[in-house]
C-alpha cells in the first residue's frame, strides 16, 4: 500500500502545473495581421465552419500581404484550431514583387507517440480562395482522409515538426475546457 501511495504521489507532483490535454468539442479561431507579434496572438473565440468562412471573407488578405512584404514582417494569417482533435488548420497569404497575391495553407495534426515533437505541420501553396473554402469545410467537418487528400492535390512548400508551438497550444486550450 505504501508503494501505491508513493508511486501516486510522484506521479501527482509531477503533473502539477502540466496542463491537461482533454478533447474538448470545439474550434478556437485566431488572427495574425502583418504589423502584430506573433508569440502574442491570442484566440478570438470559438468558432463554425460559416462564422470562419465569413471571417476569411472579411479578412483584407491583399492589403495585409502588401504590408507584410513592406515591413518584413510575418504574413498575415487566420487559423482554427480543433480542441478535439488537435489538429489546426491555418491560411497565410503573401505577394510577389509583382502584387500577385499567393496563399498558403497549413496543415498541423498530431505526430506519432513517442517522437519528439507532439504535432506535424505540413504546409501547401494553394492559389485559389475556392479551393481554400473546400479544405476548411473538410476541416469541420473532421474529415481528416479527405482533407489530407485534397491538401495533397497542392505543391507542397513546407513540413516540419511543431517543436515549440505544442505548450502554446495546450496553454490556450486551457482557456475552452
Amino acid at each position: 500500500m505504501r508503494i501505491v501511495t508513493f508511486f501516486l504521489l510522484i506521479l501527482g507532483l509531477c503533473s502539477c502545473g502540466m496542463p491537461a490535454n482533454r478533447p474538448v468539442d470545439a474550434f478556437v479561431w485566431d488572427r495574425l495581421c502583418a504589423h502584430e507579434d506573433p508569440d502574442c496572438a491570442e484566440p478570438v473565440g470559438t468558432c463554425d465552419a460559416d462564422g470562419f468562412l465569413a471571417e476569411m471573407e472579411r479578412f483584407p488578405w491583399h492589403e495585409q500581404a502588401r504590408e507584410a512584404l513592406k515591413l518584413r514582417k510575418n504574413s498575415p494569417t487566420l487559423s482554427v484550431s480543433d480542441l478535439k482533435s488537435d489538429c489546426s488548420l491555418f491560411i497565410s497569404s503573401a505577394v510577389d514583387d509583382n502584387d500577385r497575391l499567393g496563399y498558403f495553407v497549413g496543415y498541423v495534426y498530431p505526430g506519432e507517440q513517442g517522437t519528439r515533437a507532439p504535432r506535424l505541420v505540413s504546409i501547401y501553396e494553394v492559389g485559389q480562395m475556392e479551393a481554400i473554402r473546400e479544405m476548411v469545410i473538410l476541416f469541420f467537418r473532421r474529415d481528416e482522409a479527405a482533407l489530407k487528400r485534397l491538401v495533397g492535390e497542392y505543391p507542397l512548400y513546407l513540413e516540419t515538426r511543431d517543436d515549440t508551438g505544442w505548450k502554446k497550444y495546450l496553454k490556450m486550450k486551457q482557456k475552452f475546457i
